[in-house]
């Protein structure tokens, strides 16, 4: 039996962007009609949920927000791939460049499209603002209803990333004073020029 790519997504409880991630990755090779459409074998879906079910990765998860800030990457992908080894898990790095703030990173959509496929286990952070400052109990319950838990390697307060912190919230100011008194108004910049000093003393 063949089945249209809305089907076989529907039948394998995916996105049809899944699907062709699988097909790209090599995973799933679907036929093609002389009009070019996909057409997937039902057995060949089969075999591939069962081995979706018994095979779940660990994602190694790892941000920076600034170009700037490769080294730090580096650290924190050595830190949490280092961890998973040490545990026998099999894992994927996902690394991100991009302001915690930012929900549409290319690497946190791949995540999310993962954890919303089933096809993971667990997710490894060194900090909990790693993943996202913003919004984190929203992704913990996601998590949760696809029983994927996430450990979160250190603890303890990151006191290297104080001074993202403060561009952050520079960002979130710098956005409501433009659309209070306009992105050019002296009244915008004076509001900003006075948060950056108390932030910084």
């Amino acid at each position: 039996m063949k089945m249209a790519i809305t089907e076989a997504a529907k039948f394998l409880g995916v996105d049809i962007s899944t699907l062709r991630r699988w097909e790209d990755e090599g995973k799933i090779k679907p036929e093609r009609t002389r009009g070019g459409h996909r057409r997937y074998d039902k057995d060949e879906l089969l075999s591939l949920s069962n081995k979706r079910k018994n095979i779940k990765l660990t994602i190694a998860y790892a941000r920076v927000s600034s170009s700037d800030q490769k080294e730090n990457l580096e650290r924190q992908i050595n830190n949490v791939s280092s961890y998973c080894i040490a545990r026998g898990y099999q894992f994927k790095v996902i690394s991100d460049l991009g302001s915690g703030l930012n929900n549409n990173k290319k690497g946190l959509i791949e995540l999310l499209d993962l954890i919303c496929s089933n096809e993971i286990e667990r997710i490894v952070i060194n900090y909990k603002d790693r993943l996202i400052r913003y919004g984190y109990e929203i992704i913990e319950e996601v998590c949760k209803h696809h029983n994927v838990s996430i450990e979160v390697i250190n603890h303890t307060d990151d006191k290297t990333y104080e001074e993202e912190l403060v561009e952050d919230v520079l960002s979130i100011i710098t956005v409501f004073s433009s659309r209070l008194y306009g992105s050019r108004s002296h009244k915008t910049k004076r509001v900003i020029d006075e948060i950056k000093k108390i932030m910084t003393e």
